[in-house]
């Protein structure tokens, strides 16, 4: 079993301290000739964190958009930056910095999926340590255009989120964390965005992570395109991963990202769900 081709891209956006501690911590000891990283700047305070990070190690690629483009526009624009000197790699791996995983068994375990399933995109099991229940599979079943409308309405006002937030919060506490992992593969149609793997077939066969929104949705446009294609999402339970998010300051958006999660409706809305 050869080793495959891997590569991170990590979107670096005012947690420069975070993005390098995840690669001092989780990708150091990993990255070689056939694992890659490519931290995208997408906003720094102390740039040269990233910079003198990057200049010890030759497998760790930086590259910086003239502004900020959104979390899947800088993962788009870092791929973009990789494949000018360096071909498709068997996968690709768009993460956040507040996780970790087991090092070199994770690897091999990821190897050895590639060999025997067949997948165009893979969801590890996430568990949020803050939430304590398991944030994968994301959306198991197809989301109804009826269900994207009322997202719609929800975010129309940072009024109307605050109480929609509330309730979702309440019913992960309560609800999901009485759940299980569930311990089998399975197909799904979306997978958590905080660790996505692309097999190098979802862009073989059509499919993009030029997202045009700056942010939110990103789950469901990889879920509609893969649907569209007749790709294979699946979640696989023998990849762990751990979440460290803080889940209260990350649901309370302000009216401004509230306006972007609303205007990212908008676009899914029209682009997959017309009927």
């Amino acid at each position: 079993m050869a080793d495959k081709k891997k590569l991170f891209l990590l979107v670096s956006y005012f947690n420069e301290k975070e993005v390098a501690e995840f690669v001092t911590s989780q990708l150091n000891n990993l990255l070689n000739d056939t694992i890659h990283a490519v931290i995208i700047d997408n906003g720094s305070f102390e740039p040269e964190i990233l910079e003198k990070l990057c200049n010890s190690n030759l497998s760790l690629t930086l590259c910086k958009p003239e502004n900020n483009i959104g979390y899947f526009g800088a993962a788009h624009y870092g791929l973009n930056h990789y494949l000018k000197i360096n071909n498709l790699p068997d996968l690709i791996i768009i993460c956040n910095t507040d996780i970790s995983f087991e090092g070199i068994s994770f690897i091999k375990q990821l190897d050895k999926i590639y060999d025997e399933k067949k997948f165009d995109v893979l969801g590890p099991d996430i568990y949020s340590t803050f939430l304590k229940y398991h944030q994968n599979p994301y959306i198991a079943k197809r989301i109804s255009r009826q269900k994207m409308q009322i997202y719609k309405w929800v975010t129309s006002s940072q009024y109307l989120y605050t109480i929609f937030t509330l309730l979702h919060l309440i019913k992960t506490t309560v609800v999901k964390s009485n759940q299980n992992k569930i311990t089998n593969e399975i197909d799904t149609y979306a997978i958590h965005g905080s660790f996505m793997i692309f097999n190098k077939t979802y862009f073989t066969k059509g499919g993009s992570i030029n997202y045009p929104s700056l942010l939110f949705g990103e789950e469901i446009f990889v879920a509609e395109t893969a649907l569209q294609r007749g790709l294979k999402v699946i979640y696989e339970p023998s990849l762990h991963i751990e979440h460290r998010q803080n889940a209260t300051t990350n649901s309370f958006k302000s009216k401004k990202l509230v306006q972007l999660m609303n205007q990212s409706y908008r676009y899914l809305l029209k682009t997959f769900f017309i009927k």
